[in-house]
């Protein structure tokens, strides 16, 4: 199949196309004057420090939709509970969301805070991202911009800013990056380069959610967006760098991924190779959308790696298409514009100096669970957490070990934490142990390699439950006794598919209100995505499908293969008769 994707209509850019083609959402995003004022569409505006106020005093429950559409920017998305049959009610709260550049290092003092603000302004838990970050649910309005404050105060400046919206997000690498004795690309150190050139300078992130002690208004420290312009990007911008042993950023399903050159076995860090035009979200029903990998462009020096990320979302902001926010992603814009027209302009407008190479291997998803040896002497220690969901008394065990023990934490791209800087193996045992935090070693494999996204009750765009349902999933493989099948499942409640369940040897989304499409033969070094296995399962059935495939798996991957390469190449119409559910559609 070709990987170019052909637009059903001409795109509505920035250099072309009939400005009044542009959608709702272009259309606020112009008006705001940075993200200040919020536009009706009526010629009305009014401050989008307004609502917020409005928020603090208790007299709004939320923001309305056009704020919606700002508060993004600001890390913040608007939600509505869920209640019987998914329909919503009349509650409503919001999920707050920090930038974390490469996983962390957060410190001591800097996880105490997160951690004190999951109580004192959300549901008393901490939810790591698949892209590394962390949320907070169930912010109710009078706890939204104390929260924010309380995160700048404690975490760091701008804690909020960009973490959602058309900006670049949070910069992912890999969690092992800086830590693992053998190689050291530094690749944790460039996410951070990365994160602050194209982070956005609005001033109206200060003016709105910043307050002194008496309530006024700190002053705006920049009005110009030098890169975005007062457009923005047509759509999210995402950025990840893998490592020479550890491919958990999925680096080709980033609009800019980036690859460490190795030579005589060792990458330093010194020439990357460049991809580009990845992503894996879709819409139901629209063939013109679809996951798509990234392209390879070729190898760059380090010193030109910030400077060609730069241009390529320059190059999105001019041509990515203002009209169908569908088609608005880079994927869709690279393959466009073509990939050598792509690589002219980096060369000739940006002096971007690119080599044609063949491109370095890439290596597979990694977890980093348990003990591992650390660069310059100790160690780190990773502990799974089911879905990203830290609570309970796991969430009390690694505040004792962090504050104890004077540790750093980074969060992995599985969800996951990593306890850094180790001083005492037994000290931080002692403490796990009291807190019963079971070691990774006891839990199943396959609930080791499993994920899923928030999905409903709180995701506005979740059309069936993913968090919430995936462990009873994962209870019956383990009680039919095939929990040990070494398999990676990630689930989504719809097909934006942010737990990146294309690209997962079983991969799992939503559709409709309770059916999911389910996907096989993706690939641990995220090279290949995954087809469609059936095109929508009832939610009564998902537990005998899966029970069926891993049964399946364990009987006849004979060549003992990995699981996404055995389920890759089996005909899939064999594979649903060993499976063994019948009337479901292929």
């Amino acid at each position: 199949m070709s990987d170019r994707v052909s637009p059903e209509k001409p795109p509505v850019t920035l250099l072309a196309g009939d400005a009044d083609r542009r959608s709702k959402v272009e259309r606020i995003k112009a008006a705001s004057r940075g993200l200040r004022l919020v536009s009706s569409g009526r010629g009305e505006t009014h401050s989008f420090r307004s609502e917020i106020d409005r928020l603090a005093r208790g007299d709004a429950a939320t923001i309305g939709n056009e704020a919606k559409e700002l508060s993004k920017f600001f890390g913040v998305y608007k939600q509505q509970a869920r209640g019987e049959r998914g329909r919503k009610t009349d509650e409503y709260f919001f999920m707050v969301r920090i930038k974390n550049p490469a996983g962390g290092e957060i410190s001591c003092r800097q996880w105490r805070a997160l951690d004190e603000a999951s109580d004192a302004y959300a549901d008393g838990t901490l939810r790591v991202t698949s892209r590394q970050g962390l949320q907070y649910h169930h912010v109710y309005g009078p706890a939204l911009a104390p929260l924010v404050r309380h995160l700048n105060r404690g975490y760091r400046d701008h804690a909020t800013l960009g973490a959602c919206g058309d900006v670049n997000r949070n910069v992912m690498a890999s969690p092992i990056d800086g830590l693992d004795p053998e190689h050291d690309p530094r690749g944790r150190e460039l996410a951070r380069e990365i994160a602050d050139l194209l982070a956005p300078r609005t001033g109206a992130y200060f003016e709105i959610w910043l307050t002194d002690a008496e309530g006024g208004k700190q002053r705006s420290v920049q009005d110009e967006e030098p890169i975005y312009g007062t457009n923005y990007l047509p759509r999210k911008f995402k950025i990840g760098i893998a490592h020479p042993r550890d491919n958990a950023v999925d680096v080709l399903t980033q609009d800019i991924g980036l690859v460490p050159v190795q030579a005589d076995g060792v990458a330093d860090g010194s020439s990357f190779d460049l991809y580009s035009g990845g992503g894996l979200g879709m819409t139901h029903n629209m063939p013109h959308t679809r996951p798509l990998l990234g392209l390879h462009l070729g190898r760059i020096r380090r010193e030109q790696v910030v400077e060609a990320c730069r241009g390529i979302a320059i190059l999105q902001k001019e041509n990515g298409d203002r009209g169908d926010r569908r088609r608005a992603r880079w994927k869709y814009t690279i393959r466009r514009l073509g990939l050598d027209a792509v690589r002219d302009e980096l060369k000739s407008r940006f002096h971007i100096e690119i080599e044609e190479a063949e491109p370095q291997p890439l290596a597979p998803m990694r977890l980093h669970l348990g003990w591992h040896p650390q660069r310059g002497g100790g160690g780190y220690y990773g502990i799974p957490v089911e879905n990203g969901r830290i609570q309970g008394r796991l969430r009390q065990a690694i505040r004792a070990a962090v504050e104890q023990l004077d540790l750093a934490v980074r969060l992995t791209p599985q969800q996951d934490v990593l306890l850094c800087n180790v001083p005492d193996r037994a000290a931080l045992e002692r403490i796990l142990d009291a807190h019963a935090v079971p070691r990774p070693e006891t839990l199943s494999i396959v609930r080791r390699n499993a994920m899923a996204c928030p999905a409903k009750p709180t995701c506005g765009l979740a059309m069936t439950d993913a968090e919430r349902i995936l462990p009873s999933y994962l209870d019956a493989i383990e009680q039919a006794g095939l929990g040990d099948v070494d398999a990676v499942i990630r689930m989504t409640g719809c097909p934006n598919n942010c737990a990146r369940p294309p690209t997962a040897e079983i991969g799992i989304y939503g559709y409709g209100k309770n059916d999911h499409v389910i996907l096989v033969g993706g690939s641990r070094e995220g090279t290949r995505l995954g087809q469609v296995l059936y095109s929508r399962v009832p939610g009564e059935q998902m537990i005998p499908v899966l029970v069926g495939l891993f049964a399946a798996i364990r009987a006849h991957n004979r060549d003992d293969l990995p699981v996404g390469e055995f389920l890759h190449r089996a005909d899939p119409e064999t594979l649903r008769g060993w499976i063994g559910v019948a009337g479901l559609a292929a």
